[in-house]
């Protein structure tokens, strides 16, 4: 540890005071709201939560969406909410957990850059340039200030190691299916879309590079051996999602089918905006309300220098060179020449276009270091890397000057329960039914639901002319007895209804009598189930169990993680074994 801090020291202590640049708008007292910074604010809580009631694997966040509960963890990955939920639980404020939170990870974003660089370019100034320039790029400046993209902002940490392994994969020989499988897979539990559009990424280089794949089968066993490693791996989380999004219909599918993605294109001018805009994106929203979803000057046009350098001094020119086609046919690609319309069947998943922004910041600013290092070759490398610096400093701290400029409405000591009633923290919006604090633009709430979650109130709604009795509810846990029921009799629970719930009935004695697997209401898709005929008191427990399925992957997601730990020792006990046999 001792030599890697002397070794690195001055690039940490560097790296950290850019980070604190960029991060200065946080270090005021107040937190500019985001389109979604409040949701993941609110999700950190959540997941503080069940931590506190020890619940390390929460499939629902039980108290949201005033006590309704709802599902981001079954189909939105909370695992790297691990770090800032165990800040929370230290006492630290939910504000400031959210800002310490941003800055690690964008101390995470500028290494994870330099280190690819440097291991692709051999050039310690050239992966210090790539790291400043996608780290002030508009997009990501956009994302953590304007959007409150927390999905997006861990994926930027990642993107740039798969880039890395793509290289080492495709263009060298030192290659390892586990890095590969595993950032590929940290990627899908950062953000899913972003997982997605980097599969395409990988799909166009095997593609360029399909004649040596050929040759070398090799290459392509590995690809093949990380693509099953990370589907184990990742089976807790994967499986579990398709399961839900097949057993219901949620308002991110009727988005994604009904959605026109060609409304939420750039005009060219767009790519040139310098200001931080903090509006929309698409143009039914009018030029006054552009949000700025560019990859800024630097990034886009520092890349270009790659036709005035000669290919032989750089090398890997030609995974570079196909980088920066990439990243600038994903520019072009937001723009509004592109047919779109002819592809939202497909394509729809993205919602916007200008997703492909987070792919084009990466791969021009990869471009834009290396070429520019190589360009000025014949002058001091330091002398450039200084004022290359200062200028991309310079302009990043005037964009994030717009970040100043707003209103603020909470907080550093602001407490969660007022950053969770939406009526204090910002407007509706285009909603009254439910939270938006917590539940944004509500992906994962049920298609048929035809109820008004903010005045339904806590209550059962039955058929049965029998009182409840000793109602009940905490954390994951409802219950109630009634002394008899009917054959027809039914119960509808305030609970937004996702697949897992389970009801166990316990007789007087307080021993099991049956479990029952409940079913969504027809109108509210609300938890709903029917006891039968039953002529004795019977108390209802209520709780979210979770699936067969579930539990299976779980299983399967631990077994992989283990055979991939210890591939080489079970290779090495096996051939033992084989050995002994022989």
């Amino acid at each position: 540890m001792r030599k890697f801090i002397k070794k690195h020291g001055l690039l940490i202590i560097i790296s950290i005071f850019v980070c604190i640049l960029f991060c200065y708008p946080l270090f005021t007292n107040g937190l500019v709201r985001g389109h979604d910074t409040y949701f993941h604010i609110c999700r950190i809580e959540a997941v503080k939560e069940a931590y506190a009631h020890g619940d390390f694997f929460p499939r629902l966040y039980y108290e949201q969406n005033f006590n309704f509960g709802y599902g981001t963890p079954l189909f939105y990955s909370d695992i790297f909410l691990i770090i800032p939920a165990i800040i929370r639980l230290c006492g630290v404020p939910i504000v400031i957990t959210y800002k310490i939170f941003i800055f690690l990870c964008t101390f995470l974003t500028f290494f994870s850059m330099y280190y690819a660089v440097k291991k692709i370019s051999q050039n310690s100034s050239a992966a210090f340039l790539s790291s400043l320039i996608y780290l002030f790029t508009a997009y990501r400046i956009t994302d953590v200030y304007v959007r409150g993209a927390l999905g997006e902002i861990l994926a930027m940490i990642i993107i740039p190691m798969i880039v890395l392994e793509i290289f080492k994969i495709l263009y060298t020989d030192e290659y390892d299916y586990k890095f590969l499988g595993l950032f590929f897979g940290l990627l899908l539990l950062s953000h899913n879309i972003s997982f997605i559009l980097m599969c395409g990424v990988f799909g166009v280089f095997l593609i360029c590079n399909i004649r040596k794949l050929i040759k070398e089968k090799k290459r392509i066993f590995c690809i093949i051996k990380a693509v099953i490693m990370a589907i184990g791996c990742l089976s807790f989380f994967l499986f579990p999602m398709l399961e839900q999004l097949s057993s219901g219909q949620y308002a991110i599918n009727e988005f994604v089918s009904d959605s026109n993605i060609s409304n939420n294109t750039l005009f060219f001018e767009q790519l040139f905006t310098v200001n931080i805009n903090f509006g929309l994106a698409g143009h039914e929203f009018g030029r006054d309300y552009w949000m700025t979803t560019n990859t800024g000057l630097i990034a886009l046009f520092l890349p270009l220098l790659i036709f005035k350098t000669n290919k032989k001094d750089i090398p890997n020119h030609s995974f570079l060179l196909i980088c920066t086609l990439l990243g600038y046919f994903c520019l072009i690609a937001c723009l509004d020449i592109f047919p779109w319309s002819a592809f939202n069947s497909l394509l729809s998943f993205m919602q916007f276009p200008w997703r492909l922004m987070i792919i084009s910041s990466a791969l021009l600013s990869i471009a834009a270091g290396v070429f520019t290092i190589s360009f000025f070759k014949k002058f001091d490398e330091k002398k450039i890397t200084i004022i290359m610096s200062a200028i991309i400093i310079i302009l990043g701290l005037y964009q994030l000057s717009f970040v100043l400029l707003q209103p603020t409405v909470i907080n550093n000591d602001t407490p969660y329960y007022l950053i969770a009633d939406d009526d204090y923290s910002g407007e509706h919006g285009i909603v009254t039914y439910y939270n938006q604090a917590e539940l944004a633009a509500a992906d994962y709430l049920p298609i048929k639901d035809n109820i008004d979650y903010r005045n339904y109130g806590d209550y059962v709604v039955t058929n049965n002319s029998k009182d409840l009795i000793n109602f009940i509810r905490g954390y994951n846990y409802m219950s109630f007895s009634v002394e008899s029921s009917q054959l027809d009799s039914f119960y509808i629970l305030p609970l937004i209804y996702y697949k897992g719930y389970t009801i166990e009935c316990y007789n007087d004695n307080g021993n099991l009598v049956e479990s029952l697997i409940p079913y969504p209401d027809d109108d509210t898709y609300l938890v709903t189930f029917s006891p039968g005929e039953r002529n004795e008191k019977i108390q209802y427990v209520i709780f979210y169990k979770g699936t067969r399925l579930q539990s299976i992957s779980y299983c399967v997601s631990l077994l992989s993680i283990f055979i991939t730990i210890f591939d080489r020792k079970l290779k090495e006990e096996v051939k033992k074994i084989c050995c002994r046999f022989q």
